[in-house]
């Protein structure tokens, strides 16, 4: 075991720590410790080579293993190497494998430890506080991205809510705004309707009112034509009759009219003096005169 104070066996006590040389010239120490096994059967030959173990350990293992970390660690950073244990630990089993057994021995594992800083060397020190620090940003970067989706899926988990608090109203406007259309088109529909019956009604008022007046005027001009047929016979009657005939029909229908409009008797109820004079009388007198002078026409033409 390569580490100051610590010992696995009675064969390892003077080993220490391997002094490392890094890439960018940092001086780790780095523990480590190498478990091998050696055959019974192959342990003369072991002894009969070295002398004894504890030669073995101090004049061969130490010299190989320190030899190859060295070498490993000139090819990297300090902090490579820190980052790099795991592999640095699985390269090494595999290559010192194949070393052990010339000399006969069974390798097992190795086992690195953290590199340290040497007494008084603060450098390391400062840089595994960077290292620290370095880390701890990272963590801070990754502990702020985690808050930030966080935050995100919160306020997605907000939103989500809410629209699942409202969708019930939008579902009801949306049903609101579809029946008010439908009755937007049912109102214009029963418009057009009443349009169209108003225009048919007025339709049917016009025709009826030209009918009516076509009726009036054909029962006007019926009557104008019977009135015209009636006056021409008049006149034609009256040519034939004479103008004195016709004269005498004429006075006495005024005559009678009077007499019906006033109601005056024809034959007066008392006579006053010994005359003739009532209306009776003249209209009596007159007759007699048209009667004469028909009679004296009718000598006078024979």
């Amino acid at each position: 075991m390569w580490k100051s104070g610590e010992s696995g066996s009675s064969f390892d006590k003077n080993l220490r720590e391997i002094t490392l040389i890094t890439k960018d010239a940092f001086e780790p120490q780095l523990p480590l410790s190498v478990v091998v096994h050696i055959d019974y059967r192959k342990a003369p030959m072991v002894v009969q080579r070295f002398g004894n173990v504890a030669q073995l350990v101090e004049q061969t293992l130490d010299p190989m293993v320190s030899s190859y970390f060295k070498n490993v660690s000139q090819t990297k950073t300090f902090i490579e190497l820190i980052q790099s244990r795991s592999e640095l630990q699985h390269n090494a089993s595999e290559d010192m494998k194949q070393r052990f057994q010339a000399y006969s021995l069974e390798f097992q594992e190795v086992l690195i430890g953290t590199p340290k800083p040497q007494q008084g060397d603060n450098k390391i020190e400062n840089i595994m506080a960077q290292l620290l620090d370095r880390q701890i940003a990272r963590e801070q970067v990754e502990t702020f991205a985690q808050k930030q989706i966080a935050a995100d899926k919160e306020r997605e988990l907000n939103e989500a809510e809410q629209r699942a608090a409202k969708q019930k109203e939008l579902t009801g406007s949306l049903v609101d705004i579809s029946i008010k259309e439908n009755q937007g088109a049912a109102n214009v529909k029963a418009a057009e309707k009443r349009r169209q019956e108003i225009e048919a009604l007025a339709q049917a008022e016009r025709f009826k009112q030209e009918m009516e007046g076509s009726g009036r005027a054909s029962a006007i001009r019926s009557v104008g034509e019977a009135e015209a047929a009636a006056i021409q016979a008049k006149s034609e009657a009256m040519q034939g009759e004479g103008a004195d005939k016709q004269l005498m029909q004429t006075v006495m229908l005024r005559l009678a009219e009077a007499f019906e409009a006033s109601r005056v008797p024809l034959v007066p109820q008392i006579q006053m003096g010994g005359g003739d004079n009532n209306a009776f009388s003249t209209l009596l007198g007159l007759m007699s005169a048209i009667k004469a002078g028909e009679l004296t026409a009718t000598t006078e033409k024979e």
